[in-house]
Formats: C-alpha cells, sequence, structure tokens
C-alpha cells in the first residue's frame, strides 16, 4: 500500500480542511475516527481509491501521512497536498472588506481542499440545493451504498 507525507509549512487544522468533503455523518465515502484520522473513498480516472489521512504523532500541524488502496492510489498520492490545502497562501490573502477581515481573522488556518473531482462536488450540491440538506445527505448515502 503506497504511502506519502506532507508537512504543513503553518499550524494546520486536519479537521477544519477535510470537514467540508463530508456530506452529513453518516457520509459513506468519508469519515473521521475519533482518533482524528480520516477516510475517503474516491472515484478517480484511474479508478476507485479508499484514502487514509491521519496526523503524526507529535502535534496538530506535524507530518500528514496518506495511505491509499486501489487503482487510483497513485492519483489519489499525487493529489495529497493539493487536497489538504497546500495551494492555499492564507499569509499573502490581504482582506478588503470588514467582514471579510474578521472571517480571516477568526478562521486564519482554514486551508481550502480541492478535490480535482467534479462530478464528486456536482452530485451532492446539486441534491442539497433541490431539497433539504438532511433529505439531500439521506439521498446522497443511498446513492453511494447502491
Amino acid at each position: 500500500m503506497p504511502s506519502r507525507t506532507w508537512e504543513p509549512p503553518a499550524p494546520y487544522d486536519l479537521a477544519r480542511t477535510l470537514r467540508v468533503l463530508r456530506r452529513g455523518r453518516g457520509d459513506p465515502a468519508c469519515r473521521q475516527e475519533p482518533d482524528g484520522t480520516w477516510w475517503r473513498c474516491s472515484r478517480t480516472p484511474d479508478g476507485p481509491v479508499t484514502l487514509r489521512i491521519s496526523d503524526g504523532p507529535d502535534s496538530v500541524g506535524g507530518r500528514l501521512t496518506g495511505t491509499a488502496w486501489g487503482p487510483g492510489a497513485d492519483l489519489a498520492l499525487d493529489q495529497l497536498p493539493t487536497l489538504l490545502g497546500a495551494d492555499e497562501w492564507p499569509d499573502t490573502f490581504r482582506p478588503r472588506h470588514r467582514v471579510v477581515a474578521a472571517a480571516h481573522r477568526k478562521h486564519g488556518r482554514l486551508r481550502l481542499s480541492r478535490t480535482g473531482l467534479v462530478m464528486e462536488s456536482l452530485v451532492p450540491s446539486v441534491l442539497e440545493q433541490r431539497i433539504t440538506t438532511g433529505s439531500a445527505h439521506y439521498a446522497w448515502r443511498r446513492l453511494l451504498n447502491r
């Protein structure tokens, strides 16, 4: 099972970055374990992949390790830093509006995740816009379980 590590250059919150990818508590494609480990299942152009992402034992913001299984493992590990927000440069962001500046101060450690998988983001977003959130999460779970 191939793996890859990435060390964030600044304080980092793994849960805050990946939480936006989870569609409700029962999402079968994205789960967080009590120890802080994240599990994600995706369908990549190379095939399906299961990805395990965990913090290092040192502290929050330490080394992050991704381990992947499946035909899409190499692609998922190549994209691991992007998934974890490595392309974000929060230090260079200069908010011009007071509300945005307040949000930036409050959530300064936030990194924006990018999967590069359009359908994986599009389908649940459409569901969430067409019906209530609870029903959308239920529909998403049923769709993935089938």
